[in-house]
């Protein structure tokens, strides 16, 4: 292992290929509660053939192929109430649609225009997911259709796990050693006009 602060003034250039390992998060309470865990760690435990514990009731968020992803395993490693919460609907899912077909296939259901809003749980573990339902608004930035809440659509869902598979961000803990600015998004900062 080398220390960044110790070569960075020996190379004209220097290429760190982190990727983008970590999950984003919903932002809601309770979700550092135990049963609640990242799509894409949970996939890399079982791909890794960790122990995974799954309950008996799970919960996934998200609408893309790591979802769908989520979904399927969560099912084959016992999970016997699988469900996918979506906020927008399925012409907005950006799953591939061969997906989307084999998880309706496989019997999890999908769960269009909804969103958590709070996880709670009894002694630290997770026992109980509270959603609003969604409703189309106007295009966002995407050129999707922002889903806006419905007022006084509240309900709670029986949870054991919650997998999030919302997208994930760049790794960038190495930037302030390097002196390297970032963007409002997260990401380096790139001048665009060279791209440097």
């Amino acid at each position: 292992d080398i220390a960044l602060d110790t070569i960075k003034n020996d190379f004209n250039a220097i290429f760190i290929g982190t990727g983008a390992p970590k999950g984003l998060l919903l932002g809601v309470e309770g979700e550092n509660l135990s049963g609640v865990i990242d799509g894409i760690r949970f996939l890399r435990a079982v791909n890794c053939n960790e122990s995974v514990t799954m309950g008996k009731n799970v919960a996934v968020i998200g609408g893309g192929n790591t979802a769908i992803d989520c979904a399927r395993t969560a099912k084959r490693l016992g999970g016997e109430n699988v469900k996918l919460i979506y906020r927008r609907t399925r012409d907005e899912m950006p799953a591939a649609n061969e997906e989307i077909e084999a998880l309706i296939h496989e019997g999890i259901e999908i769960q269009f225009l909804t969103t958590p809003v709070r996880f709670s749980g009894e002694n630290g573990k997770l026992a109980k997911m509270e959603c609003i339902r969604m409703e189309l608004g106007e295009p966002d930035a995407s050129g999707r259709r922002r889903p806006v809440p419905l007022e006084n659509s509240e309900f709670s869902l029986p949870v054991d796990t919650v997998i999030t598979a919302l997208g994930q961000s760049a790794q960038t803990a190495f930037t302030g050693v390097l002196g390297v600015l970032l963007a409002k998004n997260g990401t380096v900062e790139v001048d665009q006009s060279t791209g440097v």
